[in-house]
């Protein structure tokens, strides 16, 4: 057998190991996913997020964590948000804590890496979208709310399910067949890529350059800006590169920046909120990720 058939049927192999590891776990997400999407409609959040307090924040925080909507998912139900009258400090922490810690993605986490890094990717996510609300609060507080009437002609009238058949009926098909359709496919290319990482790249040079300290979690951070990266389908990829030596708070950083930002969600902001909002919402993801990253690693957490 020449080399290059044993390096496929090692890719192979390793691809098919991860596929199985994450099997359960997602399907457990995917029904979790979809039992949200019943219980929880977005259009009926937007009387709990117009104000500015401290209160609000958290509120469109702690809602936006659960939520199954993915990195370009969230766009819309967060710019509607606003358009119905949400501030700019809730709307940017809903952007943030609802892509990167989907009810899909904190189950896959807990099953491929462990509860303690699920645990700091809820509590990291958590607190970098506070901080950058609080601060959106603090700089643009005097600015005058969206009017309500500015969004009305963009929201549908949902049709909610009244009896238990049809509302599992709407679960299963949203968690098994729409949420499947909207990640499935980054979910594969994750597996895809962790089998790479696990064939291609060497323990030792992640380890030796990668292994710790604030620059990895800064490079990690900077490589997941400005690209689509769907939480769910991200986690074989980074549990892969853990596996092989990278800091689990680069990993950690990673995770939320990844899909907390891409250049369609910053387009959007930009567009709808304004260039001061952009820079702030940019800014606040890179610096808090990497502190708050780099202190899970300091406690000795990660």
């Amino acid at each position: 057998m020449n080399g290059f058939a044993e390096v496929f049927i090692t890719f192979i192999v390793e691809f098919w190991c991860y596929a199985v590891e994450a099997a359960p776990w997602l399907l457990l997400g995917f029904l979790f996913a979809g039992l949200l999407r019943v219980l929880v409609s977005p259009s009926s959040l937007s009387r709990y997020l117009g104000g500015w307090g401290l209160k609000t924040i958290v509120t469109a925080t702690l809602i936006g964590i659960p939520m199954p909507l993915c990195s370009c998912g969230v766009i819309p139900v967060g710019i509607s948000l606003y358009r119905m009258g949400a501030s700019k400090a809730s709307s940017l922490a809903f952007f943030i804590s609802t892509p990167a810690t989907t009810v899909t993605t904190i189950i896959l986490i807990w099953g491929m890496i462990g509860w303690k890094f699920a645990l700091a990717d809820v509590v990291a996510s958590f607190v970098i979208a506070l901080l950058t609300g609080f601060l959106a609060s603090l700089l643009f507080r005097k600015e005058s709310l969206k009017s309500l009437s500015d969004g009305a002609s963009c929201c549908e009238v949902e049709h909610r399910p009244s009896s238990f058949k049809e509302k599992m009926n709407i679960a299963l098909r949203y968690g098994f067949i729409e949420m499947v359709d909207d990640i499935g496919l980054y979910v594969v290319i994750g597996l895809l890529a962790a089998a790479i990482v696990a064939v291609a790249i060497p323990s030792i040079a992640i380890e030796t350059y990668m292994g710790s300290g604030l620059i990895p979690i800064f490079i990690m951070t900077t490589i997941g800006l400005p690209i689509y990266v769907c939480s769910t389908g991200s986690v074989p990829f980074v549990a892969a590169l853990i596996a092989k030596g990278l800091c689990p708070a680069a990993g950690l950083a990673f995770l939320i920046a990844g899909p907390a930002t891409n250049l369609s969600t910053m387009l959007a902001v930009g567009k709808v909120m304004g260039k001061k909002t952009l820079l702030l919402y940019v800014l606040s993801v890179i610096i808090f990720s990497v502190l708050v990253a780099y202190i899970f690693e300091l406690s000795g957490w990660l």
